[in-house]
C-alpha cells in the first residue's frame, strides 16, 4: 500500500524510486567501536514520516498517524530488552513532499543536532544523499540510483523491489505466461525513463523476444495536448511495423493509455505497463481508458495483493499493536477499502514492515553497531520474511532491495479492476 500512496504524493511532486546497480563501499575501519547514537544500552534512530497535513489543502490524503505506529512497536521491541541489549531511541521528522528544504532541515536535524545512528522512514530521491553520502548515516527506506550508489559512505537497504530486480522477473513471467510467444513487441517510454527502458530491452534481448520498434516520447509531461500528439505519432509508427504488444515503461504507463482513449485510436495492442502503480493510476480514474485501451492488460509489482498483504499473521499481530496504542483511532482495511476509502492502513503497514527489517539487521550486526557490522548484518539476511511481504527476501550481497516477490496483475474488464495472475518468487 504504500506504492498507492506514493502514487497520489507524485501527483503534487515527482517521486521516481531509482535503479538499484552497484554495492556502495562501506568503510570497514573502527569495526570494534559502535557508531555515533550507538551506546551500550541505546540505538538513536531518526524516522521520517509524509507530513500529510502540509499537503492537505491540495489533496486530501490520510494516511494513519506514523509516530503512534512506529512509538508502538518501539515500545514493544524495548519492553523486551531491546535488540542485543539496546533499547530504541526515536526521533521523529514529518517530511513536507513540496519543495527540498523540509528534507534537507530534516537531515540535518537527525544527523547534526540529534546525532542518531540511522533513518528509517519516507525518502524522496533528492534526499538520499544527505544522509549515506554527506552525513555517513545508514537509511531504510529509500532505493539508490547508480550514481548515489556509487558516492555513498554508509549502507542502505530497502523492502521496496528496485526496477533493476522487478522488469528481469516480470518479463521472465509474461513470457512463461505466453504473452510475448508469436508476437511483435514494441516498447514506449518517455526522457525520464531511458534507463528502465534500457532495462526492458536487455531483458528482452536476453529472453530472445521479437522487438521490432522502440521509442522516447520527448515532450515534456506538462504539456498535455502535445504529448498526446506524440503518442499518436509512435502508435503509428509501431502499427506500421505490425506491433501487438506495447510495453510501456514509466511515466508512459499511464500516458500512453491515456493517449490512446483521448486520440480515439483504433490501434489497440495488448499493454504491458512494468509498474502496477502506473497502471493503478490509469483506472483510477473512469475518465483515463475505456475497456479497449486495456484489453488484456497486465502489470507487476513488488506490493503483493492486499488480501495477502493484510492477511499475513504476522502482520496482523503487528498492525494489532498498533491498534492497541491508539483504540479509538480507525485503520481501514485494505481488501474491503474503496477507491473512496481513507489509506489509514499506510502507516502501520510501513512501521511494521520497516521496523521489523530495522530490528533483523542489527540483530544480525551483533554486539558492536557501526556502519560496517549494519552492513555485514544486511547483507547476511539472505532467508527473511517481512510481515506482509507475501514471500522470501534475499537481502545478500548485490539485492539491497531485498530481492522480494513480484505479483503480476491483469485487468478485469467485468470487475473493472487488476487482480493477481501469479506471483514470481
Amino acid at each position: 500500500m504504500r506504492r498507492a500512496l506514493t502514487v497520489i504524493v507524485a501527483a503534487l511532486i515527482a517521486i521516481i524510486t531509482g535503479l538499484i546497480l552497484v554495492v556502495p563501499g562501506i568503510a570497514e575501519g573502527a569495526a570494534d567501536q559502535s557508531a555515533q547514537g550507538v551506546t551500550s544500552t541505546s540505538i538513536k534512530l531518526g524516522i521520517t514520516y509524509l507530513d500529510a497535513a502540509a499537503v492537505r489543502s491540495i489533496v486530501n490524503i490520510d494516511p494513519g498517524d506514523y509516530q503512534v505506529a512506529y512509538t508502538a512497536l518501539i515500545h514493544q521491541i524495548n519492553a523486551k530488552g531491546g535488540i542485543n541489549g539496546r533499547k530504541i531511541v526515536p526521533v521523529f521528522e514529518p517530511i513536507n513532499p513540496i519543495g527540498t528544504s523540509p528534507a534537507a532541515t530534516a537531515c540535518t536535524a537527525l544527523t547534526e543536532d540529534n546525532k542518531v545512528f540511522a533513518v528509517i522512514g519516507f525518502f524522496q530521491p533528492a534526499d538520499t544523499a544527505c544522509y549515506v553520502a554527506t552525513h555517513n548515516t545508514p537509511i531504510i527506506g529509500a532505493t539508490l540510483s547508480n550514481s548515489e550508489s556509487a558516492q555513498a559512505k554508509a549502507p542502505w537497504f530497502n523492502n521496496v523491489i528496485s526496477d533493476n530486480e522487478l522488469i528481469p522477473k516480470e518479463m521472465a513471467a509474461f513470457k512463461q505466461e505466453g504473452v510475448f510467444a508469436k508476437k511483435k513487441i514494441a516498447v514506449v517510454g518517455d526522457t525520464t525513463n531511458r534507463a528502465e527502458v534500457a532495462l526492458v530491452l536487455a531483458e528482452l534481448k536476453r529472453l530472445k523476444v521479437n522487438v521490432v520498434q522502440t521509442a522516447i516520447n520527448s515532450v515534456p509531461d506538462n504539456d498535455q495536448a502535445a504529448t498526446s500528439s506524440e503518442y499518436a505519432t509512435i502508435a503509428l509508427k509501431f502499427q506500421g511495423a505490425g506491433a501487438n504488444v506495447v510495453i510501456a515503461v514509466g511515466n508512459a504507463g499511464v500516458s500512453w493509455p491515456k493517449a490512446l482513449h483521448n486520440n480515439q485510436s483504433t490501434y489497440l495492442p495488448r499493454l504491458i505497463v512494468p509498474d502496477a502503480a502506473d497502471l493503478a493510476t490509469v483506472v483510477s480514474n473512469k475518465g483515463n481508458y475505456s475497456a479497449a485501451e486495456l484489453n488484456g492488460a497486465l502489470t507487476a509489482g513488488g506490493t503483493p495483493p492486499p488480501a495477502v498483504e493484510w492477511n499475513d499473521p504476522a502482520m496482523k499481530r503487528c498492525v494489532a499493536t498498533v491498534h492497541a496504542a491508539e483504540p479509538k483511532a480507525v485503520i481501514n482495511n485494505p481488501v474491503t477499502a474503496t477507491a473512496s476509502t481513507p489509506v489509514t492502513w499506510n502507516a502501520p503497514e510501513t512501521a511494521c514492515q520497516q521496523m521489523a527489517l530495522f530490528e533483523d539487521i542489527v540483530k544480525a550486526s551483533g554486539k558492536t553497531l557501526n556502519n560496517a557490522t549494519f552492513n555485514r548484518g544486511g547483507e547476511s539476511l539472505t532467508h527473511l520474511t517481512i510481515p506482509g511481504g507475501g514471500g522470501i527476501y534475499d537481502f545478500g550481497p548485490g539485492h539491497r532491495d531485498g530481492n522480494g516477490p513480484v505479483t503480476i496483475f491483469e485487468w478485469n474488464a467485468t470487475a473493472m479492476k487488476l487482480e493477481p495472475k501469479a506471483t514470481v518468487g
